[in-house]
């Protein structure tokens, strides 16, 4: 009881909360996590957005969070975050001002494979609302700031009826580099335009290094297109050696063996590409849940950092997927 009463005071002072825009397919949200988190805006089907009304409902939120009577760290929408504990201060949330220093697009459903391990399957497929013109209206009330780190999904981005405009005027107003995910089977003019320029971090989920176990887990015959894609941004400029990074995720029964990801990490140095990066299903063994990561995932984890190390590739890791791998840890300890 005393030790409670001592107990120094915890405020978690979140960026996302403060800075980021996440354009999600039915709401829009203050982040992208791996729980919805704050939503800013929920039921949303494309109306006019008040940009200060937005940015209330941040400062009312953390006003709440800053509150004496407020006896809560962590605010019920926050909980279970696998990033939150890296928020919490011992002192007030200060004031901020009203930017976007993060912005993520998910608007659209619709995709051109169709992948086992779809995060978002249980949406269905559609292309929801247009958000060209509130970008244009974030840059024009001079809320989108020009250092924002952009990241472009979905779904398949690439085949938004909006993302060649989308990301001309994205390139034209922010310094820092797009993150774009996409499935690579469409070849983009824009992309290529921002490897030329050097402001594209293109992510690939190959998960394969053949055409027969990438139609298992994409369920499209699109292995060899996806190749040739990337030799043409390769050709197309030089950047794009170190702007693509080839995404493998582990799927059960697939490709969760070393022999698949011996074959994967060799595709990789072939192609030219730099950056590499390991997943698996982090729905179905999602931070949240009580689904134990299996075992030998431990082992190919390790496995494929060595070969990668080896070949001299840059490893990309991923925040909640490190999360969920150190929460198992202990589980076979």
């Amino acid at each position: 009881m005393i030790a409670n009463i001592l107990k120094k005071k915890k405020y978690l002072n979140c960026l996302y909360m403060k800075h980021s825009l996440h354009f999600f397919y039915d709401e829009i949200m203050a982040c992208c996590t791996n729980i919805p988190g704050f939503i800013l805006l929920p039921d949303y089907n494309g109306e006019k957005i008040d940009w200060d009304y937005v940015y209330k409902k941040r400062k009312d939120k953390i006003k709440q969070i800053n509150s004496f009577f407020n006896k809560q760290e962590i605010p019920e929408c926050c909980k279970g975050c696998c990033e939150v504990g890296s928020f919490l201060q011992d002192r007030p949330v200060e004031p901020f001002e009203n930017r976007i220093d993060k912005l993520y697009f998910h608007n659209n459903m619709s995709c051109n494979a169709k992948c086992v391990y779809c995060t978002y399957e249980y949406l269905g497929r559609g292309y929801k609302y247009k958000v060209l013109p509130l970008v244009k209206d974030l840059i024009n009330k001079k809320i989108l700031d020009i250092c924002a780190h952009i990241y472009m999904s979905g779904g398949e981005i690439t085949i938004s009826p909006e993302f060649e405009e989308l990301l001309s005027l994205l390139l034209g107003h922010v310094y820092s580099r797009i993150e774009i995910l996409t499935s690579g089977i469409k070849y983009c003019k824009s992309i290529e335009r921002a490897f030329v320029e050097n402001k594209c971090e293109l992510m690939i989920s190959l998960d394969s290094s053949d055409r027969d176990v990438y139609k298992k887990i994409k369920r499209v015959d699109c292995f060899d297109k996806v190749v040739d894609n990337i030799k043409s941004y390769i050709k197309a400029s030089d950047n794009a050696k170190n702007g693509i990074t080839l995404k493998y995720i582990i799927v059960d029964g697939i490709n969760d063996n070393i022999e698949e990801i011996e074959k994967f990490v060799k595709l990789v140095s072939s192609l030219g590409i730099m950056k590499i990066r390991l997943d698996f299903d982090y729905e179905k063994y999602k931070f949240t849940g009580n689904i134990p990561l299996p075992k030998h995932y431990f082992e190919l984890y390790d496995k494929f950092n060595e070969l990668a190390l080896k070949d001299g590739l840059d490893i990309q890791k991923c925040d909640q997927i490190e999360a969920i791998l150190n929460k198992n840890k202990n589980f076979y300890a």
